[in-house]
């Protein structure tokens, strides 16, 4: 089996709930999508976040540079073709959005190396197919005190026993009054969390600590810029609250340096980001061996398939954006979310529905 091209289109698609945060405010989302294609006729799926149409357009141009270089491979050697790209990118950096077309072509080759073995990638990893509990993160953005109450107490009544908030308004009194808005409306039993989006300084994170706590609020994510690990190592050192962080931290290396600074109690890291599912297996490594509570961000159509092997697991972050794009999109019900025993990922792209959101 060779690899034979790499197909690559630009959706946008609706969302529910706008998103609303610190860096971002968009009502649509923009992937970018990838088909893997092979001589055996057995093609892999994925898919990334770009963002804005300028950012689809540059991974789209990354893509087509990689394409050079993995035509006439055989997508079943994952690991040969991670090494080679990955060296393949260096001059281009291996940040940003060079990282994510090399993670969007390794996941691919993941689903590829499922369907060709009829197995779903959790059992390629040496995982179960499971059911795993998940908190709710499509909501709860910088929306009004009102309405983020009024959100809440709707995903409660849907089953979710967990749910996560965005913080970093412009005045802090608003913060806390959502806050303390949000816990009314759930009572004590749901679980909140927090995320900051990279809004405040480290003096901001600790001036809004006793209102987290007396919130009971799961974790601070992201309080600050997410690179700033010295910062990261001093909050978790000096507040009660857990921090979390890794959604924007690129590669492996990142992961090592912030465990060895005991900078997070959590962390989620970004299949884009990191290098797409080899990547994740080495920082998986280093989560177990430093005994570190960790959850992949977002991408929930892969992340079930992953945390059948996660040592420390959190709960799974349910975000349903991508749902439109599937056939048979990924369910969330009752909070709890399925790994599809199916092979490679379980999931075929909804032709009908792509050309509706298709933009490139």
């Amino acid at each position: 089996m060779k690899i034979t091209a790499l197909n690559h289109r630009v959706v946008s698609v609706p969302v529910q709930y706008p998103v609303i945060s610190s860096v971002r405010h968009n009502s649509q989302i923009v992937f970018v999508i990838l088909d893997v294609l092979t001589s055996e006729g057995i093609s892999g799926i994925s898919y990334a976040q770009a963002f804005n149409i300028h950012g689809a357009k540059a991974i789209k141009s990354c893509l087509n540079y990689l394409e050079g270089i993995v035509i006439g491979e055989d997508p079943r050697d994952i690991e040969k073709i991670w090494r080679k790209n990955w060296e393949t990118m260096k001059l281009l950096g291996l940040q940003g959005l060079p990282m994510f077309a090399l993670s969007m072509v390794d996941i691919a080759l993941w689903d590829i190396f499922g369907k060709s073995v009829n197995l779903p990638v959790c059992r390629l990893l040496r995982g179960t197919p499971g059911a795993f509990d998940s908190y709710q993160s499509d909501g709860l953005w910088l929306v009004s005190a009102l309405e983020a109450a009024k959100q809440a107490e709707e995903f409660a009544i849907m089953g979710f026993s967990s749910m996560k908030m965005r913080l970093g308004r412009k005045y802090m009194k608003e913060d806390i009054q959502v806050v303390a808005e949000i816990r009314k409306a759930v009572g004590e039993n749901v679980e909140i969390l927090a995320d900051v989006n990279q809004g405040w300084i480290a003096e901001q994170a600790m001036n809004m600590e006793k209102h987290l706590l007396a919130a009971g609020i799961g974790w601070l994510e992201e309080p600050i810029e997410a690179e700033n690990m010295e910062g990261h190592s001093r909050l978790s050192d000096k507040m009660q609250v857990r921090i979390a962080t890794g959604e924007n931290l690129y590669g492996v290396r990142p992961f090592q340096h912030f465990l060895q600074m005991n900078a997070a109690s959590v962390y989620t890291p970004d299949l884009q980001r990191i290098g797409g599912i080899t990547g994740w297996i080495r920082i998986n490594s280093l989560m177990e061996q430093y005994h570190i509570l960790s959850g992949i961000h977002l991408f929930p159509e892969f992340a079930v398939h992953l945390f059948p092997i996660i040592k420390y697991p959190v709960k799974l972050e349910w975000m349903g954006w991508a749902g439109a794009l599937f056939k048979e999109p990924l369910k969330c019900e009752e909070g709890v979310v399925k790994t599809p025993d199916r092979p490679g990922f379980g999931f075929a792209w909804d032709e009908e529905r792509i050309a509706q959101y298709q933009i490139e």
